[in-house]
This record gives structure tokens, sequence and C-alpha cells, in this order.
């Protein structure tokens, strides 16, 4: 029941809607025509501006239309000596222009066939070091460091002047050592 009350206290006053929404029109009016004015003071500024524009475009076309460029009896004098003048050095310049790529042909080429030799002759000495081991090989005969030969030598002396001062023991050696090698045939 409380809430009926309420309710029937705020009733709807349709003559206080009205005088708020004719006071809101009536600033919206008044907003409406300042911009309506701004926007002709635009469009009249715009249209100002063009024909300043224009206006400007068309005096430095007839300014640029009077300037007249001309080359004076003197300066068409010195033109002709510098012609004359290079037409005696045009040789020249030919001539130094082709031995400078001349000289740059000659340096590729001489690079590139430089290049070429060396890779050839690398190729061509691993070949022959290549065929002259397998000579060596098929020789039977090996590659020894010349200090173990040396050594292997030197032991050979020892060995030789020993059997010489040991001619009984020498003999023991002997046998042993054919001992080992028919003990190595036998292996294979």
């Amino acid at each position: 029941m409380e809430e009926n009350k309420n309710q029937n206290q705020v009733k709807f006053d349709p003559k206080a809607v009205v005088e708020d929404l004719k006071i809101t029109t009536a600033a919206l009016q008044q907003e409406t025509q300042k911009l309506n004015s701004g926007i002709s003071g635009m469009d009249a500024k715009l249209k100002e501006a063009g024909t300043l524009i224009d206006h400007s475009l068309k005096e430095l076309k007839e300014s640029v239309l009077d300037i007249r460029v001309e080359i004076s009896p003197e300066d068409l004098k010195k033109l002709e000596a510098y012609k004359d003048y290079f037409k005696h050095y045009k040789p020249v310049l030919y001539i130094s222009l082709f031995v400078m790529l001349s000289g740059w042909g000659l340096a590729l080429f001489g690079g590139y066939s430089g290049f070429k030799y060396y890779k050839e002759s690398v190729r061509t000495k691993k070949e022959v070091r290549n065929v002259v081991l397998q000579e060596i090989a098929n020789e039977g005969n090996i590659i020894v460091e010349k200090t173990k030969w040396e050594s292997y030598v030197e032991q050979s002396q020892v060995l030789r002047a020993w059997q010489k001062s040991n001619p009984k023991d020498s003999k023991s050696l002997e046998v042993y050592y054919k001992g080992y090698q028919d003990f190595k045939k036998g292996k294979k």
C-alpha cells in the first residue's frame, strides 16, 4: 500500500514536459544557427583563399613567360674556344680510356689464368707424388726418415763389428736369426 501512495504522489505533469521540450528546442535552434553562420564564414574564407591562389598563379605564369635567357657574345666565344680545345684532346681521351679498359681486361685475364695455373699445378704435383710413391712401393722399397735410417745403419755396423770380435757367440745369433725368419715365413 505504501508503494501505491509513493507512486500517486509523483504524477506525470505534461505541461512541465512540454516546457522542457520548448526550452531544449530553442537552445538547439540557437546552436544550429551558430554552426550555420560559422560554416558560411568558412565557405567565404575558402573562396577568398582560392581566388588569392588563382591570382598568384596567374602572376607567376606571366612573370615566368617574361623571363628571357640569353648568352652574351663573349660567353659564346669562350664556348667556341673550349669546343676547339676539346677537339684536340678528344683522341687523347679515347686512347686513355682504351688503355685503362685494356689494363683492366688484362688484369682480369691474368688473375683468372694464374688461379687456373695454380690449381692445375697443385693437382699435377699430387698426381706425380702418388705415381712416385706407387713405383717405390712396387719395387718393394719404402721411405724411411733419415734419422731412423742412420740408426739402422749404425746398429748394423755395431752388430757386424760384434760378430767379428765374437765369432762363437755370433753363430748362436745367426742360428736364432734364421729360426726367426723361418718362423715368420711359416706364419704367412
